[in-house]
This record gives structure tokens, sequence and C-alpha cells, in this order.
């Protein structure tokens, strides 16, 4: 699926510090703007600093953590006006995906979607699994995209913005979380039934929500 770790037997050194780094920034242990030093990374995973350098170039480049030269790495942190300005690419590319995708899924990936969305509305109220699988059923919804340069947009935006997300779902009411499901229903329905233009148009208005909801919680850019 888009945007899936590749199995672990297959993980270079270098992509199994990136992934471990990466899932210690998403989830809040690394805090924007903390110092990621490379001797203390190499020490707690057992491995050179060679890997841990190239880790940190790779994620230099999702927009992850920012190298400054004579310094070392931090965490990156994404202040509100970035935020906004990435979600609404997020509205533009997204229906994009969707639209090249539908077309093109495969009858296993249609399971995946059906699948994913009952396990999405399974953890309803859980914060953590939810944001997890609301990431997995809108890339399972765009894993028809032919073009990888698409998709790894796409992937780095959710990663950047992570954090953010975790942060904001913790605002959400047994209301919001029905309404999240609601219109990942109607998604679904659009792209098991081939029904290209309306899943785009969902899809834009779906994350145009999510940037205003964010827009009065501005202070969640301050922790």
């Amino acid at each position: 699926m888009p945007g899936e770790r590749p199995a672990r037997g297959r993980e270079s050194m270098t992509q199994v510090v990136a992934r471990r780094l990466r899932d210690s920034i998403q989830s809040g242990e690394l805090e924007p703007g903390a110092r990621v030093r490379q001797e203390t990374v190499a020490a707690e995973l057992g491995v050179s600093r060679i890997p841990v350098r190239e880790a940190l170039r790779q994620l230099e480049s999702e927009g992850l953590v920012v190298i400054v030269p004579n310094s070392g790495a931090k965490v990156a942190v994404l202040d509100f006006e970035e935020y906004t300005e990435i979600y609404k690419m997020r509205e533009r590319l997204e229906p994009l995906a969707f639209s090249e995708s539908v077309g093109r899924l495969t009858g296993e990936q249609r399971d995946d979607i059906a699948r994913l969305l009952a396990e999405l509305e399974a953890v309803t109220g859980d914060g953590q699994a939810y944001l997890e699988g609301d990431r997995r059923f809108h890339l399972a919804c765009y894993a028809g995209v032919p073009t990888p340069r698409l998709l790894k947009m796409i992937v780095d935006f959710w990663n950047t913005t992570q954090r953010y997300r975790r942060i904001l779902i913790g605002t959400f009411s047994r209301d919001d979380y029905e309404l999240n499901n609601f219109e990942h229903r109607l998604i679904a329905e659009a792209a098991l039934n081939g029904s290209t233009r309306r899943g785009e148009d969902l899809i834009r208005m779906h994350i145009e929500r999510s940037r205003l909801r964010l827009s009065h919680h501005r202070g969640l850019f301050d922790r």
C-alpha cells in the first residue's frame, strides 16, 4: 500500500534508523525543535553514525528535520502558516490522487478500503489508533495511483503534519468522530462505486474542514 513501510526484512540500516526516528517525531517523543544527536541515536540503536547521518538526510528531504551546518539536526518546527499552506496543497493533490486511483484499483485494493474503513470505525474515540487508521484508510483510496511522485508528496505532507493532527484529535468530541466517520463512509462509497467527481469533492471538503477546524486552535502550535 502507498506510504506503508517496506517489509522489515528488506530494510537497510539507514531505513531502520529513519523509521525509528520518524516514529519518534510523529508520536511526539521527539518534540519540534529538539536536537537529534547522531552519537546518541547511534548508541541507542547500536549502529555506527553513518546510517544515522544518512537517515537524517532522508528525514530532512521529508521535511521532518532541519540540518544546520556546524550545529547538527533538529526536529522541524511547523508554524500555523506552513500548516495551512500544506493543507491547501493537500486539498488539491489528494482529489487528484483519488481520481487517478479509482479506475485502477484491484479487487484486493477495493477490499482493503472496506476493511480499513471498518477497522477505523472500530477504534472511534481512541485518538492514536484513530489517527493511524485514518492514515491507512486515506492512502488505501490512493493505492491505484500510477505516479510514485504524487504519492510521495502526499505521504510527506501526512508525515510533516502528523504531530499536529495528534494534538488536534485530543480536542475531538464524540460528534466530531462521528462526522469524520460519516465523511469516510461517503469517500469509501465513491471509491468503490467509481464515482470520481463525487469522491474528489468529498476529499477536498474533508481536508478543508480539518484545516478550518485547526484555525480555531492556533494555540496548539505553541506547544
